[in-house]
């Protein structure tokens, strides 16, 4: 994969300029994982993977390092690292450096920045992490080569309903969606979630997405204010009833798809459709 140099502010190729120097054989176990670690999933498949490959060409690139402990605790390469258990090998090639938490955590993040293994809310924590070390969002941005307003709208995943923050962590939706549901009062941000995940709305619908309000003139009085209120949620569209004892009932639909899944849940089949 080529690795995205410009903008990359203090990258892994500025404190690796020349790999053959300083590289040094160190054995697993010695070697602990970082508790700032950014990336907190590991595939097992992608491991398997890689663990074959190790097992058959070695370990091709170097683990980054630093001193903790009488011991080392990894700053780059953890995925290197399992492989190289999962395969057997004693020790493993590694560039010991000393570093302080903030530059581990900084480094890690561009490790995997550079290798696009972070997911959206594993990069927003990272961020945060960051950020309780004291580092403004402006030299975080520096820092890891992106603009101050990525940084920014990468920390306010982290204002997602609890639900809908798991959600994007298991890729049930996208950062896209996300974006979408904040954008939306904090009282509709669960309904919107369960809208984009049961109708499997694109982000584009996800952003047109207004949670349907009785109408405002209504009498308070009226029998069937309860009624519209339970089918608006069961739905997802608004609905409105007028009259009392003689009147309509209305389903009001946003596009061709969605009259479409009113229909087939009136239960309703065209002609010659049995």
């Amino acid at each position: 994969m080529s690795v995205r140099r410009s903008g990359l502010g203090r990258g892994l190729d500025a404190l690796l300029p020349k790999l053959e120097r300083g590289v040094q054989q160190v054995a697993i176990a010695s070697i602990r994982p970082s508790s700032y670690q950014p990336r907190k999933r590991l595939d097992p498949v992608t491991i398997a993977e890689l663990a074959a490959s190790i097992a058959e060409k070695g370990v091709l690139q170097p683990l980054l390092l630093r001193p903790v402990d009488g011991g080392y605790e990894i700053v780059a390469g953890e995925r290197r690292y399992r492989a190289a258990q999962q395969a057997g090998l004693s020790s493993v090639p590694a560039l010991v450096k000393e570093l302080a938490d903030q530059e581990a955590l900084e480094l890690a993040i561009i490790e995997n920045l550079q290798r696009e293994a972070l997911g959206a809310v594993e990069e927003a924590r990272a961020f945060q992490q960051l950020v309780s070390f004291g580092q403004s969002q402006e030299a975080i941005a520096k820092a890891i080569g992106k603009s101050r307003s990525a940084v920014a709208n990468a920390l306010r995943l982290l204002n997602l309903p609890a639900e809908a923050l798991a959600a994007l962590e298991r890729g049930d939706i996208s950062a896209g969606h996300a974006r979408a549901i904040l954008a939306l009062p904090v009282r509709d941000q669960p309904w919107a979630l369960q809208q984009i995940v049961s109708r499997g709305l694109s982000v584009r619908e996800a952003e047109r997405l207004k949670r349907p309000q009785p109408t405002a003139n209504r009498a308070r009085s009226s029998p069937y204010r309860d009624v519209e209120e339970n089918l608006t949620h069961q739905l997802g569209t608004r609905v409105k009833i007028t009259g009392v004892a003689k009147g309509r009932l209305e389903l009001h639909y946003y596009s061709a798809e969605e009259l479409q899944r009113l229909l087939a849940l009136l239960g309703y089949q065209a002609a010659g459709g049995e």
